[in-house]
């Protein structure tokens, strides 16, 4: 073998070396590879006692209500729940970032980032309804790894962690339905306010046409019902990062799959997905 041969051999050696060293070396800063036992814990601890708080105040008078800037809905409870959890999750790890609807952003230095909802479906809440509950997630260099939904007037919650399933009334979830096709799927959305929110009518349109039934249960309750297997697609035009990371690792461990779409995304199960998107122009 000539030398040129040779040295060409060597260089493409290097080249595929230094390439799995480099997706190594990022592997290992995106994902760890086990998340610590006690951010599991504060995990579920801080959603149990954030859900129970809140729904203390359920079907009561004892709180106020009044607009955001954006129109939606916030309640004193909102308020001091959030401020609850950042407080409790803070002081157990204070190099971790945190990130809620009611008080935005604290950022931190170590990778770790608390994403929180205290209530979605506010809306609900203020009105009585108990479709509503306090959504917790943890990421890690922006990749969401762990996440829990308590929906405490209903007594359900559900939660995972990426690679180790999904987990229904703490135990082992059943996961998303296997319906395959749209004539047969049902399929949650939102308030069409959000459709012309974000300008997307001709989207609510093609969901009209999809065949698929539709339902207006929308907010945690609507991703409870895919990832228990109840229902078969959720589309939200709108959605924030304490709308959505909580629900991802759990989507993931479910068997679902989530892809965005306009403001906010398509969740469902593999077998509709590809045909669900094809239906709404959107790429799975």
């Amino acid at each position: 073998m000539d030398t040129t041969k040779i040295a060409w051999i060597l260089s493409m050696a290097f080249c595929q070396s230094t390439l799995i060293l480099l997706l190594g070396i990022l592997l290992q800063t995106t994902i760890p590879m086990t998340i610590p036992e006690l951010r599991i814990k504060a995990l579920h601890d801080t959603a149990s006692d954030v859900s129970q708080f809140v729904n203390s105040y359920f079907q009561t008078s004892n709180f106020t209500i009044s607009s955001k800037k954006d129109g939606s809905e916030v309640t004193t409870v909102d308020i001091e729940a959030e401020l609850m959890a950042r407080q409790v999750l803070l002081e157990a790890f204070p190099d971790d970032g945190f990130l809620g609807e009611e008080h935005g952003e604290v950022i931190g230095s170590n990778g770790y980032r608390w994403v929180v909802d205290p209530i979605d479906g506010t809306a609900s809440f203020a009105r009585n309804v108990p479709l509503f509950g306090t959504l917790i997630g943890l990421e890690y260099e922006g990749v969401p790894i762990a996440g829990i939904a308590s929906l405490p007037a209903l007594g359900e919650t559900i939660s995972a962690v990426v690679g180790e399933g999904v987990k229904h009334q703490g135990t082992k979830g059943e996961g998303v339905s296997s319906v395959a096709t749209l004539e047969d799927a049902m399929i949650c959305t939102t308030s069409y306010d959000y459709y012309k929110q974000t300008n997307t009518e001709p989207l609510y349109q093609k969901l009209l046409e999809a065949n698929g039934s539709i339902r207006g249960w929308s907010d945690c309750y609507a991703y409870m019902l895919l990832c228990t297997g109840q229902i078969d697609a959720v589309i939200e035009p709108l959605l924030l990062p304490w709308d959505i990371v909580p629900w991802l690792p759990i989507i993931e461990e479910a068997g679902g799959k989530y892809s965005p779409i306009a403001s906010g995304g398509i969740a469902s199960n593999h077998n509709l997905h590809n045909a669900l998107c094809h239906a709404l122009s959107c790429t799975p």
